[in-house]
């Protein structure tokens, strides 16, 4: 969702910077055609143009603002606030508060928009079947001025003749008293085909409902078409004032289905004031120069950082496209690259116009500040975060769950092996318990020691203490994976994959 939700975005502002400059310059112009072309081309291009893969050497303003969106649409749940504020690791900033609101608030705006779109959609389908409804109850005629490839329909209900695609629909009156005139106006709308303008139109509508612009532009679009029609009609020898009285008389009747032509579309007055407007001069055609600076600007909205892959300290540090490496000003390979230890690198530099990345390295590993090294970035996790995960309830709860649910294995009493087993475990970024596993080691050194000794006057074999030592460390790994979820970890205000060691004593 957030891939489209950002496309959205960039599609609503490439449209409202070459619609804008439209309305500007354009909009005015006695050149029905050419302006016709340009907002088809508008409504074409700018859905278009997010897609085109142009890469910049630094992100952009607005790049950077759709990632955070992306980030919080997917990945950064919201921060829930803590029960006591007092605890220490839960209390939350000023700062963070409030980008938990903001991250809160356009989380809420994405599925807004998206439950929008689908109302949207509802009602242009709900008004496709109410055309379908009409073209069902009326009945076909013919007439002098219809072809046979178009369809002339009479229905006794209809009292604002309309067209769509290749239908014509009327009324008996108008049939009766005005069918030259209604007529001509439809048929051009016909045979210009403006019914498919309306429905490129109607489905941008539809997926930018929010964006006013996108409404404004099917306007005049609209009104474009009807100029159009009317040119057609006062061409085919009706006159100027008997089809300005139609209007009139038309401009007070109730209006047809919105993704039909009729003859009353669009506002009278601008069309009466095309009719009566002098021709454009031909060199008000060199406003559309005005694309070639917004096509421009419209390629930098679109624009996105080039991405590369590189890894640092097991941790995806930047994503990116690089052809050359060099570490400590040595050409390597990319396998050479991705063998580097990732404790020892020191630095990373990335030349995005020449798409190389250069690596500074140090003789000994360098502090990763918690996340270990030399791993892959999915299985990467932190020893220590700003604030670390918390057992449901806190500390009192944790202890008193520990005390309810360990149980000493039957195994290991008969066996009389009993002592303090450590278990290494992973919460992941939704509080889940990962890769559990419990340690038996007589090294001191890792205070995993699980102390054996005669608990009846018949000392155990090895086999038996080898026993008993296992059934420890299985009790204690299903206790540990039997946890309910933790409050996850966070550093910088990020859940994080965190390691613990919890201690265990079966005594």
């Amino acid at each position: 969702m957030a891939a489209f939700i950002i496309y959205a975005i960039r599609w609503a502002l490439t449209l409202t910077l070459l619609y804008s400059l439209y309305r500007l310059l354009l909009r005015r112009e006695t050149f029905h055609r050419l302006n016709r072309a340009v907002l088809l081309a508008i409504l074409v291009v700018s859905p278009l143009l997010p897609l085109v893969p142009l890469h910049t050497d630094r992100p952009t303003a607005l790049d950077a603002m759709f990632t955070r969106i992306e980030g919080t649409i997917i990945e950064r749940p919201l921060i829930r606030q803590p029960s006591d504020e007092n605890v220490a690791g839960n209390a939350l900033t000023a700062q963070e508060k409030d980008e938990a609101a903001s991250d809160r608030c356009m989380r809420y705006g994405a599925y807004i928009y998206i439950i929008g779109i689908v109302i949207a959609v509802a009602t242009y389908l709900f008004r496709v079947l109410a055309l379908v409804r009409v073209i069902r109850r009326s009945r076909r005629i013919t007439h002098e001025l219809v072809p046979d490839r178009v369809h002339l329909m009479l229905d006794m209900r209809i009292t604002q003749p309309s067209s769509f695609m290749h239908w014509i629909f009327i009324g008996p009156i108008d049939l009766k008293q005005n069918a030259e005139t209604v007529l001509r106006h439809e048929l051009a709308h016909v045979r210009m085909g403006h019914s498919w303008d309306v429905v490129l139109c109607d489905l941008t509508c539809r997926l930018l409902w929010c964006l006013p612009f996108a409404w404004m532009l099917r306007q005049d679009l609209v009104d474009v078409h009807e100029f159009q029609a009317d040119e057609a009609v006062l061409q085919g020898g009706v006159k100027l004032e008997d089809y300005e009285h139609l209007l009139v008389r038309k401009a007070v009747r109730t209006q047809a289905l919105p993704i039909m032509n009729t003859l009353r579309r669009g506002a009278v007055k601008k069309r009466f004031a095309m009719m009566h407007s002098r021709r454009s001069s031909r060199w008000s055609r060199l406003k559309l120069l005005y694309l070639v600076p917004a096509l421009a600007a419209c390629l930098w909205v679109s624009a996105q950082a080039e991405e590369y892959k590189v890894y640092l300290n097991g941790k995806l540090w930047a994503s990116l496209k690089a052809d050359t490496f060099l570490v400590d000003g040595r050409p390597v390979t990319r396998e050479e690259m991705d063998a580097i230890d990732p404790s020892t690198i020191k630095r990373v530099d990335v030349n995005h116009s020449q798409k190389k990345v250069l690596v500074e390295t140090a003789k000994e590993p360098i502090d990763t500040g918690g996340v270990m090294s030399g791993v892959r970035p999915e299985d990467a996790y932190f020893d220590m975060v700003e604030q670390m995960p918390q057992f449901p309830g806190g500390d009192a709860a944790f202890k008193q769950y520990m005390a309810q649910h360990v149980r000493y294995p039957k195994a290991a009493a008969e066996n009389g092996v009993n002592g303090t087993v450590k278990v290494q475990y992973i919460v992941e970024t939704d509080g889940r318990i990962t890769h559990v596993q419990a340690f038996d080691s007589t090294s001191e050194e890792t205070d995993a020691v699980v102390h054996s000794y005669g608990a009846t006057d018949k000392q155990p074999t090895q086999d038996e203490i080898d026993e008993g030592r296992r059934a420890l460390r299985e009790a204690a790994e299903e206790l540990i994976r039997g946890m309910p979820p933790f409050e996850p970890g966070r550093q910088n205000g990020k859940p994080v994959r965190v390691q613990l060691t919890t201690s265990l004593n079966y005594m």
